[in-house]
């Protein structure tokens, strides 16, 4: 099950007050409703890939509005047979649903218009801006986290909702902002986009529509995930810091063995031979071990410079014997 079908699942099941039914309601109307106009007459239809959230909406219709006749169509559309839900009330019900949540309004002459945000009474409290946001996310929200395909493509953390207008998007980011959420919007096929990609912008998010079951599960899954990018990084700097040591190594025993071939190890300065000496002892050896083999006389920056200094004579040997 994806993410986005989870936290809309854990929503749709909270215990919602009275009072922040109609925000919810607003919210899901903005986001996923359409208005119609035929023969004279406007009504209005919402519609969603889940039935859940249909199926939710039309419940929280009839405790605003009564016992009043909804309809839901099952729709399946022949791109990828994706399926889709659409609900509309008996055509006495539209006028009054529509001016209730203030997408049809009046002018103070008394003209009326559609508003693309609602009458925005939801902005009175925290609690009902939340529930607002929840409806909204609910009609048109989704989510994503890092994943790895077969092709072992890694994906980010990403949460959006695209709405109609640029007016409504504008209104949700300044919701969100009330939240110290502050998310980016593009403009994507005429439609607008309001997104999140930083991971704890999104578990913040999570909280505020009360998905806290789904917010503590992301959660674990990145602790998890960044254990283990730790855990690898870690793997790889000390396979790097030991492949440097054995170049090194390496390098070193290069640098004795053309030394011993000219003018031999007993010829070097003491301090050189007993490098020298101790690298043969310890062909493989970190500088930490040869250390210990020289009972940690010297520093370790110390005995890196010794054998700079032999690594430097071997190569002035090895030019002398080209000429």
């Amino acid at each position: 099950m994806s993410f986005s079908k989870t936290v809309k699942d854990e929503i749709i099941k909270k215990n919602i007050h009275k009072a922040q039914t109609k925000a919810i309601v607003q919210g899901l109307f903005l986001s996923s409703g359409s208005l119609i106009i035929s023969g004279g007459r406007l009504s209005f239809l919402v519609s969603n890939e889940s039935e859940s959230v249909i199926l939710y909406l039309k419940q929280k219709l009839i405790e605003l509005y009564g016992d009043i006749e909804i309809d839901i169509v099952q729709i399946v559309k022949s791109f990828k047979n994706k399926e889709r839900y659409e609900l509309s009330v008996q055509e006495d019900y539209n006028d009054k649903i529509l001016r209730d949540l203030g997408i049809i309004q009046e002018t103070a002459d008394g003209e009326t218009f559609f508003s693309d945000v609602c009458d925005k009474s939801f902005v009175k409290s925290q609690e009902t801006m939340q529930a607002f946001l929840t409806g909204v996310y609910l009609g048109s929200g989704s989510l994503s986290v890092p994943t790895e395909t077969s092709e072992k493509r890694k994906y980010g953390y990403h949460m959006e909702i695209v709405m109609t207008s640029k007016e409504q998007v504008d209104l949700i980011a300044e919701i969100l902002s009330n939240f110290d959420i502050f998310p980016k919007i593009v403009e994507r096929n005429e439609l607008f986009v309001l997104y999140l990609k930083n991971s704890e912008l999104i578990c913040d998010t999570l909280q505020l529509l009360g998905a806290n079951k789904t917010l503590l599960e992301l959660m674990s899954q990145k602790v998890s995930r960044d254990v283990n990018n730790n855990a690898n990084r870690q793997v790889n700097c000390i396979s790097a810091n030991i492949d440097k040591a054995v170049n090194a190594a390496l390098k070193q025993m290069q640098a004795i063995e053309i030394i011993q071939n000219t003018i031999g190890i007993e010829n070097l300065p003491e301090t050189l031979a007993e490098a020298a000496l101790a690298r043969i002892a310890n062909p493989e050896g970190s500088l930490k071990e040869l250390l210990f083999a020289l009972d940690n006389k010297i520093s370790k920056g110390a005995l890196a410079q010794r054998f700079d200094k032999i690594i430097k004579l071997s190569e002035e040997l090895g030019e002398n014997d080209d000429k």
